[in-house]
């Protein structure tokens, strides 16, 4: 959180909106830094699909919407937006330029978006992690991040600054069978997939002697509103 610092609105109160924010846990960290840390005060709204997700957090201080990102409406403008680990839910390009420019309209006029998404630092490898969740649907389609992200923001009217790096996760057939209760013929097929790629193209993922591994990266960008 602390790399977001020296790009804060220099204002004493701010508001912040908590993009596809499950519990709000990252969100509420930061308000209790900044009142510490900066003596800032700040007002926090969680928008989430989720009732669920939304209903564990139990700060009656902060505000919770549940809605779908893509189809809310919201008059109000941040002075900053917070998304981590969520873009590539939205599964194609074009929904998460449309993502970005709601996000976009939402700021104040010297308001900053952070992003951490997962991302794969070659679009080879960040094509084979879609096809690898695209081959269930229990696992269900994604549209992981790579260098083609300034791109996205560029299309969106946001100009983009990388400000920090997060530690890398990895994750294993392990997780997917816990959280999407794929079977082995399902991370047999995975394996397959990953297997049709040169292993020197791919090595942040990987056959392992009981399925896969795929190690996400997790740069953190911030952006602004770019005025023609």
């Amino acid at each position: 959180i602390s790399c977001i610092f020296p790009f804060l609105p220099l204002k004493r109160t701010l508001s912040i909106l908590y993009a596809a924010s499950a519990s709000g846990e990252l969100g509420e960290t930061l308000v209790k830094k900044l009142a510490t840390e900066k003596k800032i005060r700040a007002h926090l709204t969680l928008v989430d699909i989720s009732t669920k997700q939304l209903t564990q957090n139990k700060n009656p201080h902060t505000q919770k919407i549940c809605a779908d990102l893509m189809k809310m409406h919201l008059s109000k403008k941040y002075d900053i937006i917070l998304m981590r680990s969520s873009l590539d839910y939205f599964s194609t390009e074009k929904k998460q330029i449309h993502a970005l420019k709601k996000i976009r309209n939402w700021l104040a006029k010297d308001g900053v978006f952070f992003n951490q998404p997962a991302y794969l630092p070659t679009v080879s490898e960040r094509n084979l992690a879609d096809r690898i969740y695209r081959s269930n649907d229990k696992i269900g389609r994604r549209h992981f991040q790579s260098s083609d992200i300034k791109q996205l923001y560029s299309l969106a009217n946001l100009k983009m600054k990388k400000i920090g790096v997060a530690p890398k996760m990895r994750i294993t057939e392990k997780e997917h069978v816990q959280r999407y209760h794929i079977g082995e013929k399902e991370v047999k097929r995975i394996q397959k997939i990953i297997s049709h790629a040169p292993k020197s193209k791919r090595p942040n993922i990987k056959i392992t002697p009981s399925g896969y591994s795929m190690t996400f990266h997790f740069p953190i960008f911030a952006a602004w509103k770019n005025f023609p």
